[in-house]
């Protein structure tokens, strides 16, 4: 039976834990804040509903939802209303529906004739396979062209990364799209034989967009639920990591009481980093090769994102709201990201005859938004929702949270980063999970975990 020390109480160490749990291993899980879960944190006020981060976790590997039924956690979730299936995106100033079929995308006002023509294009447009990074913005202008990269995948990109489109490496940021010219020479010839063959590979199942009745922190406390309190120390660092053996002799200090600490040390098998990049050169690994690799394990930029969650009578906001959101393209030169219909998606997020709006602002398109004040970033906010949905007055509620470093960007150069971390896995008895690895969303960074409890304990 294998001991492993779980470094990162967020949703990746969690997970990690649960899985070499359920695999006969004996886990340590250390977190340095006072609370598991990371950014997963879910605030209930006035009969409001807000999530700190993720408003969603959208599951469709088979693999996921085998762990999430033997952990007990599938059962408890809710899944999105269908209205979730709808979406917005801004252009000359108003929302506009994304077509989901092709008679809507004919008839569509988002693009125009022109640029539907070039997107009917796509299939004669010759695949780019000589082994060069492509940012994700070249990608898409050069196969569908500007009106689409514009309308479409700019927004997009706003939504899921806060990124910067010109920089991210489509192989890491976008890797499903980019293996469809890889394999197929084209993403409209390719996505009926992918869709074939990825339901024949018997991997998959029917994608759910998820969430709690109590919101996502649910999650994370049920993980925690799952393993035994004994095997979990938060607000606890660690001291020293030695290489012993063919393991590690850890040592650790807990915060017992406000001005009282105690320390405890104990060998383990290996050792896995669940914690952000930007923290791993504060674990003192006492290994001289190590901390030449980890001296070499190149930054990854991690734009900062703030997000408001805005309650308003019903009555007062003119949008139907009938849709998971709206996204905004950087060249409307507004002063938002985007905002979800977080009311609309799931239910008890406001009480009867509100609605709650969640509008992100700052990422890499507009970082300095993040530094003004609250007073600022509410009326900003409030000035672009009257604008854009046609909200009126005052809210009857507000939720504002602050992440100085976000998403972390799989921008071009991220193949060095990929690289350093296989290069210390294969020397040493460590392993790396997180949103830094594999994908940036709850379900990607969950499964990120799930392959590495398997590498540990084939």
């Amino acid at each position: 039976m294998k001991k492993v020390l779980i470094i990162g109480g967020g949703i990746a160490g969690l997970t990690v834990a649960n899985a070499l749990k359920m695999r006969g291993a004996e886990t340590l899980l250390i977190e340095k804040s006072t609370r598991t879960g990371g950014a997963i944190r879910t605030v209930s006020r006035d009969g409001f509903l807000a999530e700190g981060g993720p408003q969603t976790f959208v599951a469709e590997e088979k693999k996921l939802f085998d762990f999430l039924r033997a952990a007990g956690i599938l059962e408890k979730t809710v899944e999105a209303a269908p209205a979730a299936k709808k979406r917005f995106i801004v252009r000359g100033g108003r929302p506009c529906v994304v077509p989901m079929s092709p008679v809507s995308a004919v008839t569509t006002p988002l693009f125009s004739l022109p640029g539907k023509i070039r997107l009917l294009a796509e299939p004669f447009v010759p695949a780019k396979r000589d082994g060069n990074a492509e940012s994700v913005a070249n990608f898409v202008r050069r196969r569908i062209g500007s009106e689409m990269y514009n309308y479409a995948l700019n927004p997009l990109v706003a939504g899921i990364f806060a990124g910067n489109p010109e920089a991210l490496d489509v192989r890491f940021a976008f890797p499903k799209v980019w293996n469809l010219e890889q394999r197929y020479g084209s993403l409209i010839r390719g996505s009926f034989p992918n869709a074939k063959a990825k339901k024949a590979s018997g991997l998959y199942e029917k994608k759910r967009t998820l969430s709690f009745p109590q919101g996502m922190e649910t999650l994370p406390k049920m993980l925690r639920a799952n393993l035994n309190p004994s095997d979990v120390r938060i607000h606890s660092e660690i001291t020293n990591l030695v290489r012993e053996n063919h393991g590690w002799r850890a040592h650790w200090r807990s915060r017992a009481a406000v001005c009282t600490f105690f320390e405890e040390d104990a060998f383990f098998d290996e050792v896995v980093l669940a914690s952000p990049p930007r923290t791993w050169s504060e674990i003192p690994f006492r290994d001289e090769k190590l901390q030449t690799l980890f001296a070499d394990v190149p930054a990854l930029t991690t734009p900062p994102v703030t997000m408001l969650t805005l309650g308003f009578p019903r009555e007062r906001v003119a949008h139907a709201l009938d849709g998971f959101g709206m996204l905004v393209p950087e060249k409307e030169n507004r002063k938002i990201l985007g905002t979800l219909f977080t009311s609309s998606l799931f239910p008890g997020r406001a009480p009867e005859g509100f609605v709650t709006l969640s509008t992100y602002i700052g990422g890499s398109r507009q970082p300095e938004m993040t530094a003004l004040s609250a007073e600022e970033q509410l009326k900003i906010v409030r000035e672009e929702l009257e604008t854009l949905l046609g909200v009126k007055g005052e809210p009857a509620f507000v939720e504002r949270v602050e992440n100085p470093q976000a998403i972390p960007q799989y921008n071009l150069g991220y193949e060095k980063f990929a690289a350093a971390l296989a290069e210390i896995e294969s020397a040493f008895p460590l392993r790396f999970a997180g949103n830094f690895r594999g994908g940036i969303s709850v379900a990607q960074t969950m499964l990120s975990a799930l392959a590495v409890a398997e590498k540990i304990t084939a």
